[in-house]
C-alpha cells in the first residue's frame, strides 16, 4: 500500500500508525524557506519508518496545520548581536542544493531582503519560534553577518554546509529520513551519518 501525502514539514505520526508495515508513504517535505523534496518512506512498524529522497515533482501546497505563522518575527535592533565576516552570502539560500542544506540547518527560519536607510540591501534570516536572527550585509567584495538569539543561525548554516562539502556536495538523493516516536531526522549518506532534526509540529 502506498500513502500519498501533501506537502509537510515533517511526517505526522498518525500516517505511520495508519500505514501497515512494509507500506510506503510518499510525501514532499518542505521547510518555510524552500521545498526539500519528495521522500519515500517504508513503514517498519506502527512507530517507525525510513526512506530516502527520490526524484519527482514536489507538490507546492503545504498542509495548513504546518504552514508558517503570519508574523516573520521582530527585526533585530541595530546594536543587537555580534558581527563577523562570512565567506557565504545569501546566494546559498537561493541555490537549490545549498538551500536544501541551509533549510535543514535552520528548519524554522525564513529570509527576505530589505534596504537599510543608507541604501544597503540586507538579507534577514529570522526564526519566529525563538527570535534568533542573522543579518547578512555586503562588505566590499564579501559579506558580514550579524546574529543573535538562542541559536546562531548562520553558524548552523555554515556548519551544515561544511559537512555537505566534506561529503562531496551530494544531491538530495544521498539524504534519507528516519521517523521514530517523537523524533524525526534527515541524514546524509547513511542513518549513522551527519543528521538534522526535523521540527515536530
Amino acid at each position: 500500500m502506498t500513502f500519498r501525502a501533501p506537502h509537510v514539514r515533517n511526517i505526522p505520526e498518525a500516517w505511520v500508525r495508519e500505514t501497515q508495515p512494509t507500506g510506503i508513504i510518499l510525501a514532499t517535505l518542505r521547510g518555510w524557506m524552500r521545498s526539500l523534496g519528495l521522500v519515500q518512506l517504508v513503514v517498519n512498524d506502527e512507530q517507525t519508518a525510513t526512506g530516502r529522497f527520490i526524484a519527482g515533482e514536489p507538490h507546492f501546497m503545504i498542509a495548513r496545520q504546518q504552514d508558517a505563522p503570519e508574523s516573520l518575527g521582530m527585526l533585530p535592533g541595530l546594536e543587537v548581536g555580534t558581527t563577523r565576516t562570512t565567506p557565504h552570502g545569501p546566494e546559498l539560500l537561493r541555490m537549490h542544493d545549498s538551500g536544501f542544506v541551509a533549510q535543514l540547518a535552520m528548519p524554522n527560519a525564513r529570509f527576505f531582503t530589505m534596504p537599510a536607510d543608507n541604501g544597503t540591501v540586507n538579507t534577514y534570516v529570522l526564526d519566529s519560534t525563538n527570535d534568533s536572527f542573522a543579518v547578512l550585509s555586503p562588505d566590499g567584495d564579501g559579506w558580514t553577518v550579524r546574529q543573535g538569539g538562542p541559536v546562531l543561525l548562520w553558524d548552523e548554516a555554515e556548519r551544515s554546509l561544511a559537512l555537505w562539502h566534506t561529503a562531496g556536495a551530494p544531491g538530495p538523493s544521498e539524504f534519507g529520513v528516519s521517523v521514530t516516536a517523537g523524533s524525526q531526522r534527515v541524514w546524509l549518506g547513511t542513518s549513522s551519518g551527519p543528521s538534522w532534526s526535523l521540527p515536530i509540529v
